[in-house]
């Protein structure tokens, strides 16, 4: 196969072992493996796990000719048995299907539906969701008077998004101490414990056969999340009214109903897949939000200097008597640094979920490789976020750098170079809603509480093995702010 510099090459990588291919080699933060294949055979290096072949591509360059240059090529799903577990439990939704006609009709209903509620004429609604629950979560740590508490913040942070995600999605909330709450708060470590260190049996398939326990488990914990969610659904189902558009289902619903019946054959959307769509709005939301609060709150603690300069920016631009606003982002240059750096410094997401590509494909740009189709691919974000070629001292913590020289506004174009949420056609479907929650979320914080280390020695920016990267645990000290 050929491209326009001539004759492609194979994609370079290490050797492997019979059946176990280069498993022996892969470290448990699969970033860490990719940051030295990198050293030796470049941005773009293929390893093999198990029976499959794998293409890693790092950096920004490689990933944006992949996903951006070439979204076709790579905008596959592979056949992981993991994946078919999902949709036959949960069912056909965005996330763990290829593209095709029927998915870019799919996708775009429910990018139509985010943007309403994220940037169009429903996003009040969403401001006052995240409000509402910023003043619960306060009122749950202080009980409402001025005396410093020590509090791990994880488990409560954990239940408030996932009050915020069933209050936007099904419009229904619960109180923090709810038993349902804390039952999905348990689920949800549960499955990603599960799910961190990946199935074996996506690449060893005849590993079913030997270690039943891992899959058993992940299509347990399947069952019961959506046995969790679908009480909400049928409940929603049973009181939506025609034409609502009060929440994301309701308004998914209202869409469905006014769409071309040609369209709606094309895409396959039934009532099933739209509840599957629900439930990967939820599980993702909840993930990436919850976990990327927990780090903002750690950095808020380990770098008082930060905060303090994030308070005095909203004290000035908002004043003390009302709360931040999604309106105020443009004039909080410091605070949407903070924001960019604990999304890029965090790197709550190392790889996206794998692609594949849809046919034989040569990576174009400067790299000429062939890659067969159906071929995994594993795009490391991490690779993006701590680049040393991109970023001056990346392993430090420092939000200045997403700002201009005189520190007056912030480096938009710095903040597109993060990539936190992917690139191209399969960038993560919620990423406005995360930016938005996260943004709401802290700045009602630090506007209205001071928060302290409770212990700084043991403060540490190592974190859980899990699904998403989250910090380990921590306490923090916390008051009203009485000035």
């Amino acid at each position: 196969m050929s491209s326009s510099s001539g004759k492609a090459k194979a994609v370079p990588g290490p050797r492997g072992l019979p059946i176990l291919g280069n498993i022996p080699q892969l470290d448990n933060e699969l970033h860490k493996t990719c940051a030295s294949l990198v050293d030796r055979y470049g941005d773009v290096f293929r390893i093999r796990i198990g029976s499959r072949d794998v293409v890693v591509l790092n950096g920004t360059e490689a990933i944006r000719q992949a996903l951006v240059r070439q979204p076709l090529d790579f905008a596959g799903r592979p056949d992981l048995r993991s994946f078919r577990s999902y949709k036959n439990i949960i069912g056909d939704n965005i996330s763990f299907t290829s593209h095709s006609p029927g998915w870019k009709i799919h996708r775009k209903l429910a990018e139509t539906t985010l943007r309403t509620f994220t940037a169009g004429s429903k996003m009040s609604v969403l401001e006052e969701k995240v409000m509402f629950e910023v003043e619960e979560l306060i009122s749950c740590w202080t009980n409402n008077n001025y005396e410093e508490v020590v509090v791990d913040p994880a488990d409560h942070v954990k239940l408030s998004v996932s009050n915020i995600m069933l209050s936007f999605i099904m419009g229904r909330r619960h109180q923090l101490d709810n038993q349902k709450l804390l039952d999905f708060v348990s689920l949800s470590d549960d499955f990603s414990k599960a799910t961190g260190s990946g199935n074996p049996v996506d690449f060893m398939p005849w590993l079913r056969y030997i270690v039943s326990g891992t899959l058993k488990r992940y299509e347990s914990l399947l069952h019961s999340y959506k046995n969790w969610f679908g009480s909400y659904v049928e409940d929603h189902k049973r009181n939506y009214q025609e034409g609502s558009e009060d929440d994301i289902m309701d308004y998914l619903t209202t869409s469905t109903n006014n769409m071309d019946p040609k369209e709606l054959e094309v895409a396959e959307i039934t009532k099933e897949t739209l509840q599957s769509t629900v439930y990967d709005l939820f599980g993702a939301g909840f993930d990436t939000v919850s976990a990327s609060l927990l780090w903002a709150l750690l950095y808020l603690v380990t770098f008082p200097d930060v905060q303090k300069a994030m308070y005095d920016e909203l004290v000035k631009v908002v004043g003390k008597d009302r709360k931040p606003s999604l309106e105020d982002r443009r004039n909080l240059p410091f605070t949407q640094a903070f924001l960019a750096e604990t999304l890029r410094h965090s790197c709550v997401v190392p790889f996206t979920i794998p692609h594949s590509t849809t046919r034989d494909v040569v990576l174009g740009g400067k790299y000429n490789f062939y890659i067969p189709g159906d071929t995994v691919v594993f795009v490391n974000l991490h690779s993006v976020q701590h680049s040393k070629e991109q970023w001056d001292t990346p392993e430090e913590f420092d939000p200045a750098r997403f700002l201009t020289a005189d520190h007056s506004k912030l480096d938009s174009s710095k903040v597109e170079q993060t990539m936190p949420f992917g690139a191209g056609r399969r960038r993560c479907l919620g990423s406005e809603l995360g930016r938005n929650e996260l943004f709401l979320y802290v700045t009602n914080l630090v506007h209205k509480v001071r928060f302290e280390a409770y212990d700084k020695d043991s403060l540490t920016m190592e974190h859980e093995p899990g699904l998403s990267v989250r910090p380990l645990p921590f306490k923090v000290r916390l008051a009203l702010r009485e000035d």
